[in-house]
């Protein structure tokens, strides 16, 4: 019996854990696209200064982002989760996608129009919105889990 507490109170950390990066990530993959957009319409806006302003926050959620899913295999090893879930897998194919679309072009783009080169705004008007998209459907698939074995 304290065993099973002893794993529920590790598996309940791990899964605070997970949350929370969630939050840290989704957070700024979804806004900082959004807040590129909307600088780009406003008659004063400054690309340039935003790319400058989150460049930290970027650095911050991109690694926040990578350790949602290396959590979140922690926590699929700790509890009754089945590694054959469709959903589990597609989860799975869309966070390594997410990550490869945020840390192999998004942050390059973010990179370059904070050293001045306004065209690299171009990619991230495309990026941000594929990735967001990309978030939402991962955040489906892990919340709604469909065709899941597990009953409530």
């Amino acid at each position: 019996m304290i065993i099973a507490a002893y794993r529920d109170i590790g598996y309940n950390i791990v899964l605070f854990l997970h949350v929370l990066t969630v939050i840290i990530a989704m957070g700024g993959a979804v806004a900082h696209p959004l807040m590129f957009a909307f600088e780009q319409k406003r008659a004063d806006g400054d690309v340039v200064a935003l790319a400058k302003r989150v460049e930290a926050p970027s650095r911050i959620y991109a690694i926040s982002f990578a350790l949602t899913g290396l959590i979140g295999f922690g926590l699929v090893s700790m509890g009754d989760l089945r590694w054959g879930e469709a959903w589990l897998w597609l989860s799975i194919v869309l966070w390594v996608a997410t990550n490869g679309l945020l840390h192999g072009a998004m942050l390059p783009a973010e990179r370059a129009v904070a050293a001045g080169d306004t065209s690299a705004t171009a990619k991230l008007d495309k990026i941000g919105p594929i990735i967001s998209l990309m978030i939402l459907v991962t955040l489906f698939l892990m919340t709604v889990k469909p065709g899941s074995f597990l009953t409530a």
